[in-house]
C-alpha cells in the first residue's frame, strides 16, 4: 500500500530529476538517493508497474557490459524500457532508473526493466522486486574491503534469488553453474573452447574446490581464472551442458567473431572475456523471444560504455579506454592488448578511493609477468593515479624496464605523456580504476573535440554539418 511517504519520495525525486534537466545536467542516482531516504520500500512500490518482468544483471565482472549488450538489442527490437544505463547499481541508482520512467502518479510508461545489481544489494533487491529473468557472470575477489571473503558474497546473492526466478547462469564458472544445482528454472551459457584455452593455468582461481563436497575440482582445460571444463571426482558436481553454446569463436583485427550452431556474430567488443558478456546477452534475449536477426544487428552495431573497450578518435590517434579493477579483469585486459601484435604505450591509473577499494595489494595479484614476458612489446608505461609509486613499483618486480615506465599524478599530464611521442604503429590503451574512469573519459571526450574538424579537399567543414 502506497503511504504519504511514498507520494513525497516520488515527488521529491522527479522534482529532482526535473531540476537536474534544467541545469542541463543527466543522472538518476540524487533523485534516487532523495526518493530512497524518505521512503525506504520505494523501490517495492514502483516494480508493479513493469508488469511484462524485471531483468537483473549481476556478478562481479562484466555487468554494466552484459546489461548494455542486452540493451542494445532490445532497441533493435523496438523494445522500450527502464535502465539504469549509467551502471548506477546500489538502490539508490536502481530507485532512480525507475522514478524516471514513472510519470507523477508513480505510474510507468513502459512495461520492461533491465537492471544491473551490484552483488551486495541484491539480498536487497531481490526482497523487493522479485526478479523474472536473473544474470549471474561470474564472482572474483574484488574490493575485499567492501564485499568481505568471495564466499560469503556468492552465499548471499545464492540465497536472495527467489525459486520462481529463472535463472541465467555462465556454465563455465563453478562457483555460478552450481547456483543451478537442484534449481528447475535454469538456463546455462557457455564456451567449447577459445584459441587461448589451456590445459594448464597460472592464473588465478576462486574455485579450486567443489562447491558441493569440497574436494579438489579436476580441469579437463581452462578459458580464464576458474573459467573452463571441470568436475569432481567425488560427486555428481560437473560444468553443466550450456543450453546456448558458443562452438567456433575468433579475435578478428577490428571485433569478435564467433558462432552459435549454425548463426555468427559480430561485436567490436574485444578479448575472450567479452564473449562472455555477448553470450549472456543473447541468452536472455532467446528468452524474450527477440528475433535473431534482431540479436545480430544488435550486437553488431553495440557501442561500447564508459570505459568497457571505449574508442577514442584524437588528433594524435585512436586511444582505448578499459576500467580494470580486480585481478581477474586485469588478467584478461593484458591478454587482449598483448593479442594485437603492435607495440604498445600504456597508462595505468590508480586510486585507492572506497569507490576502488581501499587495499591495492590486488596488484600482486595481476600477472603483471605476462606483460614483463613481452616487454618488448611494450614502448612506455605511464603510471598515474593517488597509487602511481605502487603500480610503477609492481611492473618493475613483473620485469618491465625503469627506463620505461614513468610516474605522473596528473592524469591530464599524465595524458600528455602517453601522446607526446607516439608513433603510427602503436597502439594506446589507458587503464584507470574507477574513480579515475570518469575524471579520464572528460579529458579524452575534450581532445577528441578537435577532431571534428576534418579537411575535404581545400575547404574545412564541420564533421557535424
Amino acid at each position: 500500500m502506497r503511504t504519504w511517504n511514498f507520494w513525497l519520495a516520488l515527488w521529491t525525486g522527479k522534482i529532482a530529476a526535473f531540476t537536474l534537466k534544467l541545469l542541463g545536467k543527466s543522472g538518476t542516482t540524487l533523485p534516487g538517493f532523495l526518493a530512497y531516504r524518505l521512503d525506504r520500500d520505494i523501490i517495492k512500490h514502483l516494480i508493479p508497474s513493469f508488469s511484462d518482468g524485471i531483468i537483473m544483471i549481476t556478478g562481479t565482472n562484466g555487468k554494466t557490459t552484459t546489461a548494455n549488450l542486452l540493451a542494445n538489442i532490445l532497441k533493435t527490437a523496438g523494445k522500450k524500457f527502464a535502465f539504469n544505463q549509467a551502471g548506477a547499481n546500489l538502490v539508490t541508482g536502481i530507485a532512480g532508473a525507475l522514478l524516471q520512467s514513472c510519470n507523477w502518479k508513480g505510474k510507468s510508461g513502459v512495461r520492461l526493466a533491465l537492471l544491473e545489481v551490484d552483488e551486495a544489494t541484491v539480498p536487497k533487491f531481490c526482497t523487493e522486486a522479485n526478479p523474472d529473468i536473473a544474470v549471474v557472470t561470474n564472482f572474483f575477489r574484488d574490493q575485499l574491503d567492501r564485499y568481505g571473503e568471495l564466499d560469503t558474497t556468492i552465499r548471499l546473492v545464492k540465497d536472495a534469488l527467489p525459486e520462481k526466478t529463472l535463472l541465467i547462469l555462465n556454465a563455465d564458472d563453478p562457483l555460478v553453474a552450481y547456483f543451478g544445482f537442484e534449481r528447475s528454472r535454469v538456463q546455462y551459457y557457455g564456451v567449447d573452447r577459445t584459441p587461448d584455452s589451456q590445459t594448464e593455468s597460472r592464473e588465478i582461481r576462486e574455485a579450486k574446490f567443489c562447491p558441493n563436497c569440497g574436494q579438489t575440482l579436476e580441469y579437463e582445460f581452462f578459458h580464464y581464472g576458474q573459467l573452463g571444463f571441470y568436475y569432481c571426482h567425488n560427486c555428481s558436481f560437473k560444468r553443466p551442458q550450456p543450453n546456448v553454446l558458443v562452438n567456433r569463436v575468433s579475435q578478428e583485427p577490428d571485433c569478435l567473431k564467433f558462432s552459435i550452431a549454425s548463426d555468427t556474430y559480430l561485436t567490436v567488443l574485444q578479448g575472450y572475456y567479452n564473449l562472455y558478456n555477448s553470450l549472456a546477452a543473447i541468452t536472455v534475449a532467446r528468452q524474450l523471444n527477440i528475433s535473431q536477426k534482431d540479436i545480430e544487428v544488435g550486437l553488431r552495431e553495440f557501442i561500447p560504455q564508459a570505459g568497457r573497450m571505449e574508442r577514442f578518435n584524437l588528433p594524435e590517434g585512436d586511444l582505448i579506454l578499459i576500467l580494470v579493477k580486480n585481478p581477474a579483469g586485469f588478467n584478461q585486459v593484458i591478454r587482449t592488448i598483448l593479442a594485437y601484435s603492435k607495440n604498445v604505450r600504456l597508462l595505468i591509473a590508480i586510486n585507492d578511493l572506497a569507490a576502488d577499494g581501499r587495499d591495492i595489494s590486488w596488484l600482486w595479484d595481476v600477472d603483471f609477468e605476462y606483460l614483463g614476458n613481452n616487454e618488448r612489446m611494450v614502448y612506455q608505461v605511464v603510471c598515474s593515479g593517488l597509487r602511481a609509486e605502487e603500480i610503477a613499483l609492481r611492473l618493475k618486480y613483473a620485469g618491465i624496464n625503469s627506463e620505461k615506465l614513468v610516474i605522473e599524478h596528473s592524469l591530464e599530464n599524465a595524458v600528455g605523456i602517453l601522446l607526446g611521442n607516439r608513433k603510427i604503429d602503436e597502439n594506446v590503451f589507458v587503464l584507470p580504476t574507477y574513480t579515475n574512469l570518469f575524471p579520464m573519459r572528460k579529458l579524452l571526450q575534450s581532445r577528441a573535440e578537435s577532431v571534428k574538424i576534418s579537411h575535404s579537399g581545400n575547404k574545412v567543414v564541420s564533421s557535424e554539418e
